[in-house]
């Protein structure tokens, strides 16, 4: 009886042992299971995830680098200043630029009358005051006894007030037919306007007596006159001749008396004689000291 309760204990803890290992391989077995399955799980996430190079943030050590290199200044060869050659290229060139701006804004001003303006001739002066010149043999008695006078007459180019003053560098202003390129301007308090320095510096001086016209001035304030052409005038019955040449002297004379009279060395010449005329007759003749 004893012996058989052995046998069957010993059967039970075989079938103990055998259900164990079943559950212990199968427990096992899961295990495996689960770790193949977390594996697997692991490795899709690591693939779908950006790869550790291209992700990684750059070390302190790499970003102070690339700030560096943002940040550096030029090269020597960048920043090197232009040489003596080049910066006299750069200056001429800039020098011609301007010249060719200043040419393009440049004006040209003409006299209002004179060779480039409306023509004036003798026919223009039957009433008229204008400087003259003649000679002792250029008055001569006709035979009705009146006094007859042939005379050069001279005219002076009259500028607009607002021309003159408006002058500037790179204007041209013609004088008598002539260009004269303006490089220098100088407005004085009489009103007077010098052009390149005045007329000791080969330059022009143009004055005024009332702003609105304006006419060129040589030396002693002797105008520019130019010839209109010849004239032959009666002299009228009250004709007066008054000559302030001697300043010490001055003197009034009549046809006769002019007739008669030695014109001296200071002559009847443009820049000191002035005739006047009506009607195509000459009422008067005025002759001036002139230093």
């Amino acid at each position: 009886m004893k012996r058989t309760n052995t046998i069957i204990a010993a059967a039970l803890f075989s079938m103990l042992l055998t259900g164990c290992g079943s559950v212990a391989e199968e427990s096992m077995d899961s295990a495996g299971s689960s770790i193949e399955t977390q594996a697997g799980t692991e490795k899709t996430t690591e693939a779908e995830k950006p790869a550790d190079a291209e992700t990684e943030k750059p070390t302190e050590a790499e970003t102070e680098k690339l700030t560096e290199a943002a940040t550096e200044k030029p090269t020597e060869a960048a920043t090197e200043k232009p040489t003596e050659t080049e910066t006299a290229k750069a200056t001429e060139e800039t020098d011609e630029a301007a010249a060719e701006t200043s040419a393009a804004e440049s004006n040209e001003v003409f006299a209002l009358n004179g060779p480039m303006g409306r023509y004036q001739g003798p026919e223009e002066f039957g009433n008229a005051s204008f400087a003259a010149s003649f000679s002792k043999e250029d008055l001569v008695k006709q035979d009705d006894g009146t006094l007859a006078l042939t005379v050069m007459i001279y005219r002076y180019e009259l500028f607009s007030g607002d021309d003159i003053t408006a002058l500037k560098k790179g204007d041209v202003i013609w004088c008598l037919g002539q260009d004269v390129v303006v490089d220098t301007v100088e407005t004085r308090e009489d009103g007077a306007v010098v052009v390149n320095g005045g007329i000791e510096n080969g330059g022009r001086y143009f004055k005024t007596d009332d702003g609105s016209v304006y006419f060129e001035s040589g030396m002693s304030d002797v105008k520019s006159y130019y010839e209109i052409g010849e004239n032959t005038y009666t002299l009228s019955e009250n004709f007066v001749l008054t000559d302030s040449s001697d300043l010490d002297h001055p003197t009034t004379y009549t046809a006769e008396e002019f007739l008669a009279l030695d014109h001296g060395a200071a002559g009847f010449i443009n820049s000191n004689t002035i005739v006047k005329t009506e009607n195509d007759v000459i009422t008067a003749i005025e002759r001036v000291y002139i230093p």
